[in-house]
């Protein structure tokens, strides 16, 4: 609905001739909802149709008191000359990765490729979709030149994934000298129908999946994770362990292994090959049918008190240890259930027999106590399972390939190694109770870098004390001045 410069209001035929005054040109009134909406007029000559040609320009609206509301002018926004990056939390990951990037340079032209992968995966764990987007928040992205997109990841997972050379060499270089590695296994899931590796097992959940096996041995000099293999989820023999070993050329590497491991056969094949091993073995053992005449001596390992003895059998040294505490704890269990199923006492004394003892064979000839010491750093590799599929999200692939599962795992790996790298440093200064390793990188991730194009110029943000005081545990890895 139109209406000249006039109008059923006085109000507004007084406010738009204000208006028109100002503008220099005819003005027109719109009634649109019930509301007055002001236009500008003019008129342009048209050459193409040979005619004037009115044009019209919105200005405004008239609210009900009759004032005048001009037209909100539209922003425009501006292109910042500053990007902000997080800098300790990468910076740091990357420096845990020093070696393991020193040493994978020699072997694949992808290195900085994954270990740009592995940096993510430590700090912020994204699906493969995701690796490139979050990989541009960190200021390494700035440094280090990479391909993350998707299908290029793929293939690059799936090259290393297929150059078993790679990881041996990676993982000899990675041992220190004469090691005593714990070893484990484990499972992951997999959503994939066409991976030769999966088997079909239960979960903890009782449900029945395909599944991946995973071995992986940490170093009992070092305190990291140096090797790690995939494996069918079923397969638990010598055969794995040598294949596993003849990485190391022909260094002598011993293991550390868990019950699991205890058969006697097993133990027979390991000292037909000449390797070392420490494995627990199950209290109702051939072996550990008697208690000790005698103690050779006694240690505390952190809260416990624990005397030991030591003897020669065919499988090698038979160290058990007295752990008076735990003996207590079994007890106690057995007297709960003899109580619940009204068992005689006499079952109960029968059973008790042989609580608290922790029987561990071994090749290894040396004092209980530092044997000891040796087998509990299994707790280790627990940990690191746990840290693999909690912390790391390596709990599942949906990967399409066996190649490119050993490629996703192979990141995981280098991953797993920035998170005990920092553990370590938290146990060296005793405060694991207090500081977690994911709360580290959090902090860390709060110290950001700018980068100012239009001075040419990167400098800190202002970083917070909490921040300052991560930096203080890890100073050779930010040398900020």
């Amino acid at each position: 609905m139109f209406a000249p410069y006039a109008s059923d209001s006085q109000e507004n035929s007084s406010e738009a001739g204000r208006i028109e005054k100002q503008e220099g040109a005819y003005l027109e009134l719109r009634l649109i909802s019930g509301r007055w909406y002001v236009y500008k007029s003019t008129s342009q000559w048209n050459k193409e149709k040979k005619k004037v040609q009115k044009i019209t320009q919105y200005l405004g609206s008239i609210d009900d008191e009759g004032r005048f509301k001009a037209r909100k002018e539209r922003g425009f926004s501006v292109q910042s000359t500053r990007d902000i990056y997080e800098y300790g939390n990468c910076t740091l990951a990357r420096h845990f990765l020093s070696d393991a990037e020193a040493a994978l340079s020699n072997f694949t032209i992808h290195s900085k490729e994954l270990i740009a992968a592995a940096i993510v995966k430590s700090i912020d764990p994204k699906p493969l979709r995701l690796l490139e987007s979050r990989w541009e928040k960190f200021h390494l992205s700035q440094e280090m030149r990479v391909d993350l997109n998707p299908k290029s990841m793929s293939l690059i997972l799936r090259e290393i994934g297929e150059d078993v050379s790679t990881w041996r060499q990676m993982f000899d270089l990675l041992t220190p000298r004469d090691d005593i590695l714990l070893y484990d296994l484990t499972s992951i899931l997999t959503y994939s129908q066409n991976i030769r590796l999966a088997e079909k097992g239960y979960n903890p959940d009782h449900e029945y999946l395909n599944q991946i096996g995973i071995a992986l041995a940490f170093s009992t000099t070092d305190h990291l994770p140096v090797g790690m293999e995939i494996y069918p989820s079923s397969v638990r023999d010598v055969k794995t362990i040598k294949d596993f070993l003849s990485r190391y050329s022909d260094r002598k590497i011993g293991l550390i292994f868990d019950r699991g491991f205890s058969a006697y056969s097993l133990l027979k094949d390991f000292r037909n090959h000449r390797m070392d091993y420490i494995v627990p073995l199950k209290r109702n053992s051939k072996y550990t049918q008697d208690l000790p005449e005698s103690w050779i001596g006694a240690f505390q390992f952190r809260e416990r008190f624990l005397r030991w003895t030591k003897e020669e059998i065919d499988l090698g040294f038979l160290f058990r240890f007295d752990d008076s505490t735990l003996r207590g704890e079994q007890e106690q269990t057995l007297l709960k259930r003899g109580i619940q199923k009204k068992t005689a006492l006499s079952e109960y004394e029968e059973k008790r027999k042989g609580t608290g003892i922790i029987p561990i064979v071994s090749t290894l000839d040396i004092d209980g106590e530092k044997l000891f010491e040796m087998y509990k750093g299994q707790e280790d590799v627990e940990l690191a399972f746990d840290a693999l599929k909690n912390d790391l999200e390596s709990d599942k692939t949906y990967l399409q390939t066996a190649e490119g599962v050993r490629g996703y795992f192979f990141v995981s790996f280098l991953a797993l190694r920035v998170y005990f790298s920092i553990l370590k440093r938290l146990r060296e200064r005793e405060i694991t109770s207090k500081i977690s390793v994911e709360e580290v990188l959090f902090e860390l991730s709060k110290v950001y870098k700018i980068v100012d194009r239009k001075i040419s110029r990167d400098y800190f943000a202002s970083i917070p004390k909490r921040a300052e005081s991560m930096i203080r545990l890890f100073p050779e890895a930010f040398p900020m001045g």
